[in-house]
């Protein structure tokens, strides 16, 4: 079995690079996989430096300067405090400088959210990111400059007023707590501050009752039915919203993302949501039987190109993705919303492309299938994410129950 490596430090004289003082500078050099960084060393608040008849080579100090050789040494003792803090998770440089350099806890609170955003851009998480970015948007408007420690009880809910304030629902004002309760578990995961300060023990993010986001069964069957001219943006709309519905509530990026070869497999659909691609767990893959429903909608389209829908093409960036993703959207609900107030249908104008996984959903509940089993036809890991996707039972049908008691 091949030994792990492990990433080493050294006090080094970078003899390749020359100051203007002529001198070379001392550097902290950090080696994993035999890829060294350097990183600058600083003593009274200038850069450390010598010349090569003062240095050292063989234990990486100055030759007679007691002084500034402890300065190096306090800052190996640090590295390798900080290399064995490291060891027993996955090593990259990104770590090894936030947690050396310390730099988040006492600046403000924007830069981490900024690194973090930085490294969701990098994984392809650009949906992730954006909501960061949002965050980080309404907590510099609350307050300009932030440190982890001013975070506690009181100011988030200081912040919560101040959300509300500007006007935001309760649900949006949810989304950007949890989001910011992720960006500091992310910090007290990193080390940047203390696991005993946390306060989101004590504070109780609010959920709103959502709106009716669900057709009913037979609003449903009217927009199955309904036969718009072919090859229009509305006929391509109604071949999405109601795949989607078909397809267990199919998000429109993986319904854009199946490609003929890799995921239409004989009498399948097998494909793994682009939401959850990017985790570090084993992954089981969605498999959907095709239904003749859903065989009709796919016949609808051609095998001669790469991507089931005409959504993408090959070579596209990931921004591109998103853009692309994010205007067809729009352009299914106003299709929608048109198709629906054509058939006199409830809340026309409220209905989007979301609600036909909502729908899946509630007209599972509605035919007497259990929670269990709607949360896993829709992939979620509790069935308490289900719940939240139900609706709730009109009043008229919780006192038609009565009659059952007698």
């Amino acid at each position: 079995m091949a030994k792990i490596k492990k990433p080493s430090s050294k006090i080094v004289l970078r003899k390749d690079k020359v100051l203007s003082s002529g001198k070379h500078p001392v550097m902290l050099r950090i080696t994993f996989n035999r890829k060294p960084k350097y990183y600058v060393l600083k003593g009274n608040n200038s850069t450390l430096s010598s010349e090569l008849k003062k240095w050292n080579s063989q234990i990486g100090r100055f030759n007679r300067d007691k002084k500034l050789n402890q300065f190096l040494d306090q800052y190996e003792v640090k590295a390798n405090e900080v290399l064995r803090a490291l060891e027993f998770g996955e090593f990259t440089f990104t770590a090894f400088e936030d947690r050396y350099f310390k730099k988040y806890e006492t600046e403000s609170i924007t830069s981490f959210i900024d690194h973090l955003i930085e490294e969701l851009k990098s994984e392809n998480r650009l949906s992730s990111a954006s909501s960061y970015r949002d965050t980080r948007n309404r907590l510099t408007e609350f307050k300009s400059k932030i440190s982890f420690h001013d975070i506690n009880l009181k100011f988030l809910e200081e912040f919560e007023r101040h959300l509300q304030a500007k006007g935001n629902a309760i649900n949006s004002i949810g989304i950007y707590m949890r989001t910011l309760r992720a960006i500091y578990n992310k910090a007290v995961s990193e080390e940047l501050i203390r696991e005993e300060n946390y306060p989101f023990k004590k504070y109780k993010i609010k959920t709103g009752n959502p709106s009716k986001r669900a057709l009913t069964k037979d609003d449903m069957v009217k927009i199955l039915k309904f036969r718009p001219e072919k090859n229009t943006g509305k006929w391509h709309s109604l071949n999405f919203f109601t795949f989607s519905y078909l397809t267990r509530g199919m998000n429109l990026k993986d319904m854009a993302l199946l490609k003929w070869k890799e995921n239409i497999l004989e009498d399948r659909i097998v494909y793994i949501r682009a939401k959850t691609a990017n985790s570090k767990k084993t992954l089981d893959p969605n498999i959907i039987k095709i239904e003749p429903e859903i065989q009709k909608i796919l016949n609808r389209y051609s095998q001669k190109n790469i991507y089931v829908f005409p959504i993408l093409e090959p070579g596209l960036t990931p921004t591109t993705i998103r853009h692309r993703i994010k205007n067809r959207l729009k352009r299914i609900s106003k299709d929608i919303t048109l198709i629906a107030t054509e058939l006199n249908l409830d809340q026309a104008d409220k209905i989007t492309h979301y609600w036909a996984r909502h729908t899946y959903a509630t007209t599972l509940k509605r035919s007497g299938i259990s929670t269990a089993v709607i949360s896993e036809a829709l992939g979620h890991s509790s069935e308490a994410t289900t719940k939240a996707y139900l609706d709730k039972f009109e009043q008229t049908e919780i006192d038609n129950t009565f009659k059952h008691l007698i």
